[in-house]
């Protein structure tokens, strides 16, 4: 986990090197105390700087083996915990420079601008050293060096990241016995299996997985299937192997030989391995159950499965808690286990605490035990450890205290429950550690929004970047694999693939892991503020209930100087502003308007914070104070009742990732194109309906990757103002969703990365040819469909991707139509499109016929849809000569029942 921040601060540290060692070789005009002075400081960080980067690449070299060694070591634990707090104050100093560095280039460029200098003119700059800096960066390095003196001391070995067994934490092995007596509520789970077993039997090899996080009953199901009697009819030879964490090819085939014919194996090599194996199945029908398996190695499972060709038969079952694991297997039926239900979990409670029967236990214990089955969510594990530890326990103060406490801070299940599900921690890549950890920032029952967490993930810099990879394509993948890997469920919340929660268990797995760093507390009685605390050692906050902003506002600077992370979610509470601070104190010098809803106090308490997240529909300010948060990467504002943004946010010089959901605002600063290291930027403002207009300084964000102006296109009746002036320089942007009137459709020259849906309507009104061309559609080979439309696209009958849209709708300018004497063909003919592109929808097309790049394959060569509407002059459709399987269609053209026949 601390090699994602290592890895964040050397990258960080390059790019930073440069405009450092320019400083420090700057030639001067006078030779003043002040200019050597400020040259020599330069070469000093500089100098640090490149000590502490060759400290850290030793330090790195290590990680693999200490974090391994954490879990049974704790020497190395706390020299990982020392090494994380002295890499935040690392990347604290290197932040505050980064800053320093955009400050001086957004006022190098618009003193430039204003001056009249050309934008492409080269203009040197010096970025002065911060005061204090010089002399913290010394003290870090010197702090690293203690630490990679201590690795020594620990042994630490360099290490390229192979994985070790952690033999302390590995699984008993399981067999294919099991009491029946004591399983409850799988009976229909259990038909389904075999059903599966058993169904086409046509099949000659087949692998159904049963896929659930630890402690959910996997193994169980495949127990009660492999026992049944149907099933054992159906197979000449059945057989048993725990795999567990290391998939070892000759281990396993032994074991499976083993398995087959009851006696021992003394074969060694494995091509004779293999041989035995393919003699014992040979013609037979075969039934093997793989229970517990991590592996990933296609080549070793190919290795495995080969003998099973000689085979008449084979069905195996798996047991896993990766979905991975699955595919590599070529699984061709995935099952997934549900929670056991409330009433099967008091079934399992009452058998192993009362015995099986609670009729003669006081009631209040039959109540707690009740109570506490439903903190379980579910897991027969769970349920079957904490029954087990109450089963001879008549003291009513312990039912009550498990019944109070989380579950990680009992120690039983420290030892019993919390190891089964360790074993899936320790097997995420290190790159995941930090992610799935971040989760438990959010209390129990929340539902995630997927983008939510990789924005954030972003800004933390939990995500490594990738060449010709778009970083939030990575994180995708990083949430999706978190989701294989069972860590994250599924919610009840549409979409579903943007959304999820943590089961309560996994929940407390997390917290468990987090060191105190992720935390999240509930304030809604003024009493609660007083007597809920926050530990210094978090970094990670949320902050919910009725009176969480209460809390934030008054809490102390010096419970708050480390937070990376603040998340205020307030949702709908509602209130006056005495009701969460008191109206005499010094913090509401920053909140004008208190009195007509609830405000956001000062900031500044806030040093080093990286992500802020308010949710709170009654907030209408944000303080001006905002721009003190020099580190601030990530800031996201929902509110109906906001109206504006401070002019101060276009000081966040380090921000990345800007996200605002507000019905009610009107305006956005002025300056918001000096955020010069903005990627993505979101505004949704109630269908456009008070939001007034986008402001011109928008075009200076020419690092700007993703830009949203709203989000649901199926109620747009009302288009933003025509296209500032300038948008031509975005370069880097892959997805535009947004809806806007253009006088010219040139400006689309250098968006070559543009991804998704580009929709341009009102055609008839384009009056220059040149115009088009320089639209150069046929060079964004990343788009993916493109509607073209002489009129609107009235009601968005078309709309096939509502997600990554950008709509553009022509005005009609002064001037004739130059260019061609069928100028529509012309037209049409200069919006050729890249030959990437799948769907393409043509509407209100006014000529008799086609350019020549609709009916040649190889121009529309990965074309998978070509739809034709009020189209009615063709005479003949481009349909003939494209690749079969396309999706044509066609309406409302009257030469449609003469041509029809030509490509149906």
């Amino acid at each position: 986990m601390v090699g994602n921040l290592i890895t964040s601060l050397l990258s960080l540290a390059t790019n930073l090197l440069p405009s450092i060692t320019t400083s420090a070789h700057a030639p001067s005009s006078s030779s003043s105390s002040s200019n050597n002075s400020e040259r020599g400081r330069a070469r000093a960080v500089r100098e640090d700087l490149e000590r502490l980067m060759r400290t850290l690449e030793r330090i790195k070299a290590t990680l693999y083996d200490a974090e391994e060694r954490e879990v049974r070591d704790r020497s190395v634990k706390l020299w990982l915990k020392e090494l994380r707090k002295v890499a935040y104050d690392a990347d604290d100093v290197l932040r505050e420079y980064q800053y320093e560095v955009t400050r001086v280039q957004v006022e190098t460029r618009k003193a430039s601008e204003a001056s009249g200098l050309h934008k492409r003119e080269q203009i040197e700059y010096i970025v002065p050293i911060p005061d204090g800096i010089v002399d913290r960066l010394t003290k870090i390095r010197s702090r690293f060096d203690e630490i990679a003196k201590d690795r020594e001391a620990l042994q630490l070995s360099e290490s390229d990241g192979a994985r070790r067994p952690n033999n302390k934490l590995l699984r008993p092995p399981t067999g294919h016995m099991v009491d029946e007596a004591i399983i409850f509520g799988r009976d229909a789970e259990i038909k389904k299996v075999i059903n599966l077993l058993l169904s086409e039997k046509e099949k000659p090899f087949s692998v159904i997985s049963i896929i659930g996080k630890g402690g959910l009953g996997k193994t169980t199901i495949a127990q009660l299937v492999y026992k049944d009697k149907r099933v054992s009819r159906c197979f000449d030879l059945k057989g048993w192997v725990c795999v567990s964490e290391e998939f070892d090819v000759m281990r396993v085939i032994k074991a499976t030989i083993e398995s087959f014919s009851k006696t021992n194996c003394g074969l060694s090599e494995l091509s004779q391995l293999q041989e035995e194996l393919a003699k014992n199945v040979k013609g037979k029908t075969i039934l093997l159950v793989l229970d517990d398996v991590w592996n990933e190695n296609r080549k070793l499972w190919e290795l495995f499965r080969v003998p099973f060709k000689e085979a008449r038969m084979v069905r195996i079952l798996v047991t896993t808690r990766n979905e991975k694991v699955a595919k590599v297997m070529e699984t061709t039926t995935c099952f997934d286990p549900s929670h056991l239900s409330e009433y099967s979990c008091w079934q399992l409670f009452e058998h192993y605490a009362f015995s099986g029967t609670s009729c003669t236990m006081p009631k209040h214990f039959v109540d707690m035990g009740r109570e506490i089955t439903k903190k379980c969510g579910g897991l027969p594990l769970v349920v079957k450890s904490i029954a087990s530890l109450l089963r001879h326990e008549t003291d009513e103060e312990v039912w009550r205290e498990i019944l109070e406490s989380g579950l990680w801070e009992i120690k039983e299940s420290k030892e019993e429950i919390f190891p089964a599900l360790q074993i899936s921690y320790d097997h995420l890549p290190a790159h995941l550690k930090p992610c799935f950890l971040f989760c438990s920032t959010y209390p129990k029952d929340y539902v995630l929004r997927r983008m939510d967490l990789i924005w954030s993930w972003i800004a933390h810099g939990y995500i490594e970047s990738r060449r010709n990879r778009e970083i939030t394509e990575i994180g995708v993948e990083y949430y999706n694999e978190l989701k294989e890997r069972s860590f994250l469920d599924d919610a009840d919340v549409y979409p579903k693939e943007d959304h999820s929660k943590l089961h309560d268990i996994i929940h407390d797995l997390a917290r468990l892991n987090s060191e105190n760093e992720h935390y999240s507390v509930e304030f809604n009685q003024p009493f609660d503020i007083q007597e809920k605390t926050v530990s210094q050692e978090v970094y990670h906050l949320y902050v919910g209930g009725s009176m969480g902003l209460g809390y934030v506002n008054q809490i102390s600077q010096e419970n708050m100087k480390g937070l990376r992370t603040i998340i205020i979610d307030m949702g709908k509470h509602l209130g006056t502003s005495e009701e969460y601070f008191d109206p005499n104190s010094e913090l509401m010098d920053d909140c004008q308007d208190s009195s007509k809803g609830i405000t956001l106090c000062n900031l500044t308490k806030f040093e080093v914070l990286r992500v802020l997240i308010l949710k709170w529909d009654s907030l209408t300010k944000i303080p001006q104070s905002i721009s003190e948060l020099k580190h601030l990467t990530y800031l996201s504002i929902s509110s109906t009742r906001l109206k504006t943004l401070p002019l101060s946010i276009g000081l966040l010089y380090n921000l990345v990732d800007l996200q605002v959901d507000c019905d009610s605002l009107e305006y956005l600063p002025e300056n918001i194109g000096d955020l010069a290291n903005l990627q993505f930027l979101c505004i949704y403002s109630g269908y456009l309906a008070n939001l007034k207009e986008i402001p011109k300084s928008l075009c200076s964000l020419t690092n700007l990757q993703e830009l949203t102006i709203d989000h649901d296109f199926t109620f747009f009746r009302r288009f933003l103002d025509y296209v500032p002036h300038g948008l031509v320089n975005f370069p880097s942007i892959t997805k535009v969703q947004a809806c806007w009137k253009v006088r010219t459709i040139g400006w689309l020259k250098d968006m070559n990365d543009l991804k998704g849906m580009l929709c341009i309507e009102k055609l008839k009104n384009i009056n220059n040819l040149e115009d088009a061309k320089r639209a150069n559609l046929r060079n964004k080979c990343k788009l993916e469909i493109l509607e073209l439309h002489w009129d609107y696209n009235d009601g968005g009958r078309f709309r096939m991707d509502s997600h990554l849209e950008l709509r553009l709708v022509t005005e009609a300018c002064e001037g004739g139509i130059v260019g061609a004497d069928d100028v529509h063909f012309s037209l049409l003919e200069c919006l050729q499109p890249h030959p990437n592109l799948k769907k393409l929808i043509v509407s209100g097309y006014p000529s008799t016929i086609v350019p020549g790049w609709m009916r040649d394959p190889l121009l529309l060569q990965s074309i998978e849809g070509l739809w034709l509407t009020s189209c009615g002059y063709i005479q003949s459709l481009p349909f003939g000569n494209l690749p079969p399987g396309v999706d044509y269609r066609i309406w409302a053209s009257r030469y449609v029942e003469r041509t029809v026949n030509s490509f149906v």
